[in-house]
């Protein structure tokens, strides 16, 4: 821990164990992770290494979708990866025993709450942290809301069946579940229902709709902001984001999960 009391990574390798195409763009990957001295929470993410030199020297961030302990004392760390670019398509296509260089577990992630029932709003790939906070309500059993948005029904993610609370799907075409926009969704639960807690990650604009929302209705509202975290230290300051008293917010070292009221959504 440092001294604000944020998880720091520690290089390390990783084997993928498994890969698996959950959805049109997207896979799920899971890594062995044989050196780390955490074991990550949700929220928080990895650098990757991708590989390719000069060119693409910069590491990608991915946020942690699920864990498992391993016997050898190891951690089996799950990502979900859609593939936007070189680097993501370069994780995409890695055959099982591919060997990749990674830091983490990094930034401060999900905060915990005191009772009550909570909900979740994803957009897109935003499910990622989102899934796995729900699969450690699960076990924790508390209850909970999550409602996940997508483009289209080829975007949706089938194992959102396994989890046990209240799940709701919005599509903008109406392929799956209900057409619309997530936050349109969020927003109306928001004002007719008690919830103790809001967790948003996806689009800025989704985000800012619910945080909005929160704020009217006096509901605490965390939020995983997406940025360009080149080193994911700090250090090269690539990833701030303007907060609402003026100061930069470093999503990488401060974040990326901010309370919602600490950003300046417009």
């Amino acid at each position: 821990m440092d001294e604000k009391g944020r998880r720091v990574g520690l290089l390390s390798r990783a084997a993928l164990i498994s890969r698996k195409k959950v959805s049109h763009k997207s896979h799920v990957l899971d890594f062995e992770v044989h050196s780390s001295t955490e074991v990550p929470g949700p929220g928080q993410f990895y650098n990757f290494d991708c590989g390719g030199g000069r060119e693409h020297m910069l590491r990608r961030p991915l946020g942690v979708h699920g864990i498992k302990a391993c016997e050898n004392g190891a951690v089996v760390v799950r990502f979900m990866v859609e593939v936007v670019g070189w680097g993501t398509e370069r994780l995409c296509a890695l055959d099982p025993g591919a060997e990749v260089g990674l830091l983490g577990p990094l930034g401060r992630g999900f905060s915990s709450f005191g009772g009550g029932k909570a909900l979740l709003v994803s957009g897109g790939i935003g499910l990622a942290p989102l899934f796995f906070l729900a699969s450690e309500m699960d076990k924790e059993e508390i209850d909970y809301d999550l409602l996940a948005g997508f483009r289209t029904g080829e975007d949706y993610y089938p194992a959102l069946s396994d989890l046990k609370g209240r799940i709701d799907v919005f599509t903008d075409d109406g392929t799956v579940g209900t057409r619309g926009i997530v936050s349109d969704g969020a927003v109306r639960l928001i004002g007719n229902r008690d919830y103790s807690v809001v967790f948003a990650c996806g689009p800025e604009a989704m985000m800012a709709a619910v945080a909005d929302s929160c704020e009217g209705s006096g509901v605490n509202c965390q939020v995983s902001l997406t940025s360009r975290m080149a080193c994911g230290l700090g250090f090269c300051r690539a990833c701030v984001k303007e907060g609402r008293d003026g100061q930069n917010l470093c999503v990488c070292a401060e974040g990326p999960v901010f309370d919602s009221r600490e950003v300046k959504w417009r």
